[in-house]
């Protein structure tokens, strides 16, 4: 006759098939306690990195009422030009003539990308949505138009991925190129 265990109000018993031992059972889960060492907590949080990543928007608010682009995360799937992270770093954009001029021409720019579309703009910040060509990942683009400072800043990232094998870096690069020969920016 095969055993096998069963959870009866909480603790292991045998069961050996037949039903005159028992005849109500009330199953609880059984949880398996975990080491109290932390790499729960680390696979946990790589977990939710994986999916939810760093999607969404990344517009902050200063404590003095100036709005901000967050800086990256320590992962290798987005450029920012605010992050103190050196290897996510890149250097904001500067226009080269007045900046209201600038933001039109450069949200232009913008709208003509391939598979880029704009969901949210307004008169200092464009959020478009790019996706990328095979495998249709969605990664977001924002800029953030600064007029007293005479700067923009600019952030790339994946929205699922934790590399993106340098794709948001090689967009900034792009558009920086596009539009400092359209003489649009310095």
């Amino acid at each position: 006759m095969k055993r096998f265990p069963v959870v009866i109000n909480g603790h292991f018993n045998r069961f050996d098939g037949t039903d005159d031992m028992y005849t109500v059972y009330f199953f609880k889960p059984v949880f398996l306690p975990m080491k109290k060492n932390g790499k729960h907590l680390i696979i946990t949080g790589i977990l939710a990195v994986l999916l939810f990543g760093c999607s969404g928007k990344h517009l902050q608010v200063n404590d003095d009422n100036t709005l901000a682009l967050s800086g990256c995360y320590p992962l290798p799937n987005c450029v920012s030009s605010t992050t103190w992270i050196l290897y996510n770093r890149t250097s904001p954009f500067e226009p080269a003539f007045p900046a209201d001029e600038a933001w039109v021409k450069i949200k232009e720019v913008i709208r003509n990308m391939p598979r880029t579309e704009i969901v949210e703009e307004d008169d200092v910040y464009v959020h478009a949505k790019c996706t990328s060509l095979v495998f249709r990942f969605v990664d977001n683009l924002e800029l953030l138009l600064h007029p007293d400072q005479n700067r923009i800043s600019v952030r790339s990232s994946s929205m699922i991925a934790l590399w993106d094998f340098f794709v948001n870096r090689w967009r900034i690069y792009k558009l920086r190129k596009q539009l400092e020969e359209m003489k649009i920016i310095k």
